[in-house]
């Protein structure tokens, strides 16, 4: 009898464990929406119906200034952006600590 508990215990210990890394695995493929938020302006409608081809919206920053990283619209890093050739890029400069990441959410 006393086989059968010890061997019932180790089974419900290390059961939840992999169930969670089976589970983690899951998740891990995903697609998540990426998106960098260079900025964001507060402009009267008569402006907004006023713009024209070529015209340029001034954001809140300046030009070398710290940009969010967003996935699914919570922010999970900081970076600035780079040029890589004929694109955009952005380098990841901080990861915003999980705790932070875990409390946007609510």
């Amino acid at each position: 009898m006393t086989e059968t508990t010890a061997t019932s215990e180790n089974q419900s210990g290390t059961q939840p464990d992999q169930a969670q890394a089976a589970n983690l695995e899951a998740i891990m493929h995903v697609p998540l929406e990426i998106s960098v938020e260079l900025g964001r302006v507060k402009m009267p409608l008569h402006k907004i119906a006023r713009m024209n081809k070529g015209m340029v919206i001034e954001m809140n920053k300046e030009a070398n200034a710290e940009v969010q990283i967003l996935a699914n619209g919570s922010i999970f890093a900081k970076g600035e952006v780079v040029s890589t050739g004929d694109k955009l890029g952005v380098r990841i400069t901080e990861i915003v600590p999980a705790s932070a990441r875990i409390s946007s959410l609510s």
